[in-house]
């Protein structure tokens, strides 16, 4: 057809973007680009309009860079072409050119106010870096102009939702959803509000209404699969997104969405592949940064995963889990200093605490140093997780005459142990729909003494509600092995073998001891009877660890390489979640295998319910414990049920050192060894003793009964004497000294 035009002799640039808009209309785009192209070729604001056309069309096939070009020419031959600044905005921030694209935007706004487009754009750069609340001010413009614009319709529901504004978030989707009722991105949107605020069953509704309106949604496709654990949904998800792909082409958004899905399914080589596709075509692109930093870590590549993080960083400096995904990374690093580590730390509290300044509540600095105290918890892990499991007995043993519990639970769902743990408070606030805000303000009105944080840098945490100061004494306890490097925490609650003197330096809050130990363990009720030791039916030596993976770092793998090979007719047994996927099964098999070791003493399993898992370490006679990432829970679980572990006593930080803790309140001081070497021959030289390790096989269980790891009433006196310490120091205008 265009050769045909040609043949008819010279066509003027009105003829050419004429025949690019009608070719457009019918879904004929390459043709289209190439009219608009050569529409763009003449002068005037003919020409302006075709570099806006082509550089639509150009964005439209992610051709960020010749869009961003096409659209420089556009306004440099007509500067007042509102919509030209807007898309060139857009290319820019694909392009990963932030401020560029904002200044953009705002010229756009400049020569059209009422732009609705623009305005919908600029939101969206500010929700990107950070600011959901300015990103809301803009999309409210927008829609003021366009009331049913379907980008910034999904946009206020996303700005509502990162506000915490749940009920207005699932209004405003429910609208949206009837003024657009068969786009399934609305639905998507309904069922995540719906998801998040803890209602399973509405969300899969909303999520399988997206698939009635296009069965290849795979953002809907992929949440019922997180859901329901529904395997044939993320297949498809990753299926539709194929499909989809090779319909319509590769674009930033549908790769990043394919990846993800191909991260969750376990598939970590197809994720990082299509994650660097994604990033060729958008650099900055923050979902694909973030993706493949997770395979990464998964893989024990922590280092990458830090760089990962910290190239998303540059595109979106204002978000809190990336600067938490550092510092948690940065603890599984075997070659980096103690200091190192707390520097990561910091970097959170840099970005994020001086901010909150302003917003601090006071507190008067008296108060009666007797009177019974109100003590506030803050957690998302309320539930059969390690910190449930470590609070439910403590919970149930406070004095409740002098120390009143409060708990502000992040939960979505209830099981025992979070009813275990809430009959044990005074008073029971879920908190998962509060903005900071709003929390802290709560916690204020409930005149909480002491504010105590159980999550630190992981998952659902509140630590943006500390900066505020909601409590006039702060303390971070179980639930994060580190620093939290928030100075608005004034005490980290540890204990002297974990934390031990000289280690001051490596925490902004205060160290203050519990005098044996910061953990008491609570074995469930359904824990089996200890096993004998199954080297007594086989013919050599199992070594185990039910860590998981991500802290088996490359000298972990070498020293526990080395130690089955020093035991003859040994194997090792290898049990994490994330076994259960094939892809990180073989890289495991072949990490382990670049260093020699056959494959046939190596057994790697992945998840079963908690009783079947516990049951399982009759099937070990030694565990080994990671370095430079101790196990925590892992470790009690494993001496509860009778298996020695075995550990490095060399290590600098909390993290580094709980194991050590648990063995010096069991006085097994010599199953923790002073540097790798010691650790190697220390395994081997046990593996070859079988009346120690039985003897160890019976009576791990009644010496860790009899020990300040199961001593939970007295436990929870330990811990109320630190509290009121606390009290009465600040009552006082001071703060405990250290006690490292």
């Amino acid at each position: 057809m265009i050769n045909a035009a040609r043949a008819l002799g010279h066509m003027s640039a009105p003829l050419w973007l004429g025949l690019g808009s009608w070719l457009e209309s019918r879904d004929m785009a390459g043709l289209a680009t190439t009219c608009f192209r050569n529409a763009a070729a003449t002068t005037g604001h003919t020409g302006a309009e075709a570099g806006f056309r082509l550089g639509r069309r150009l964005l439209a096939e992610d051709r960020n860079r010749e869009a961003a070009e096409a659209y420089e020419e556009a306004v440099r031959r007509n500067p007042a072409h509102a919509r030209a600044w807007c898309g060139l905005g857009a290319a820019r921030r694909r392009l990963a050119e932030m401020n560029a694209a904002r200044d953009s935007y705002e010229e756009a706004l400049r020569l059209d106010p009422d732009y609705a487009e623009a305005w919908c754009n600029l939101g969206e750069w500010r929700f990107v870096k950070g600011d959901a609340a300015g990103a809301l001010e803009c999309l409210e413009r927008a829609l003021r102009q366009a009331p049913d614009l379907l980008e910034a319709l999904n946009n206020r529901v996303a700005a509502l939702y990162e506000l915490r504004r749940y009920e207005d978030a699932e209004k405003q989707a429910r609208d949206a959803i009837a003024c657009h009722p068969r786009e399934a991105s609305l639905h998507v949107n309904l069922g995540n509000v719906l998801l998040h605020t803890g209602r399973a069953r509405p969300a899969a509704k909303a999520f399988r209404e997206a698939l009635d309106c296009d069965p290849a949604c795979p953002e809907a496709h992929f949440n019922l699969a997180t859901l329901w654990g529904e395997t044939h949904h993320l297949a498809n998800a990753i299926s539709f997104i194929e499909h989809a792909i090779a319909v319509k082409g590769e674009s930033a958004q549908r790769l990043a969405s394919l990846a993800l899905a191909q991260q969750s399914a376990g598939d970590h080589a197809a994720a990082e592949l299509t994650c660097r596709k994604v990033l060729d075509l958008q650099p900055g692109n923050v979902s694909a940064l973030i993706t493949l930093a997770g395979c990464r870590s998964t893989r024990a590549d922590h280092r990458g995963a830090i760089g990962l993080y910290e190239q998303a960083l540059k595109t979106n400096p204002y978000m809190p889990s990336i600067y938490s995904n550092i510092a948690f990374n940065a603890t599984y690093l075997p070659n980096l200093s103690a200091e190192q580590v707390f520097a990561y730390h910091r970097e959170w509290a840099a970005r994020f605490e001086a901010s909150a300044a302003s917003r601090r509540f006071v507190h008067a600095g008296e108060g009666d140093p007797d009177r019974p105290l109100r003590i506030g918890y803050v957690s998302g892990d309320f539930h059969r997780h390690p910190v449930g499991f470590l609070l439910r007995d403590v919970a149930r043993h406070h004095d409740r005459s002098l120390f009143q519990i409060y708990g502000y639970s992040m939960e979505r769902n209830r099981d025992e142990i979070n009813n275990s743990i809430r009959e044990g408070t005074e008073a029971w606030t879920e908190v998962l729909l509060m903005s900071d805000e709003e929390l802290a303000a709560q916690i204020h009105r409930d005149r909480i003494d002491i504010l105590v944080d159980l999550s630190g840098h992981t998952a659902y945490n509140r630590l943006p509600v500390f900066t505020l100061r909601p409590a006039p004494v702060q303390a971070t306890w179980i639930g994060y092995f580190h620093s939290t490097g928030l100075e608005s925490i004034d005490y980290f609650i540890t204990d002297p073998y974990t934390s031990p003197c000289g280690s001051g330096q490596l925490f902004s809050e205060t160290p203050v001891h519990l005098p044996h130990t910061r953990f008491c363990y609570s074995p469930p009720d359904y824990t089996p009877e200890v096993a004998p030791p199954p080297a007594l039916e086989r013919s050599g030596v199992t070594f185990g660890s039910f860590n998981r993976i991500e802290k088996l770092v490359d000298p972990v793998i070498a020293a526990w390489v080395g130690i089955v090979e020093g035991t003859p007719g040994s194997r090792l047994l290898i049990k994490a979640g994330n076994l259960d996927k094939e892809g990180i099964r073989e890289h495991l098999r072949e990490r382990f295998a670049a260093h020699g070791f056959p494959g046939d003493r190596l057994e790697l399993r992945g998840a079963s319910a908690h009783p079947d898992m516990l049951a399982e370490y009759g099937e070990i006679d030694i565990a080994l414990d990671p370095f430079p990432f101790n196990g925590g829970m892992t470790t009690l679980e494993a001496l509860w049920m009778g298996v020695p572990v075995l550990t490095l006593a060399g290590g600098h930080g909390v993290v580094a050192r709980q194991t050590v803790s648990a063995l010096e309140n069991l006085q097994l001081t010599e199953l923790a060894f002073p540097d790798v070497d010691a650790y190697i021959r220390g395994a081997i030289t046990l593996a070859g003793d079988l009346d120690r390790l039985t003897d160890l096989r019976q009576s791990l269980r009644p010496r860790m009964a009899a020990s300040p790891l199961r001593q939970p009433e007295q436990f929870a006196r330990d811990l109320e004497t630190l509290y009121r310490r606390m009290w009465q120091a600040w009552c006082r205008g001071e703060r405990l000294p250290s006690d490292i």
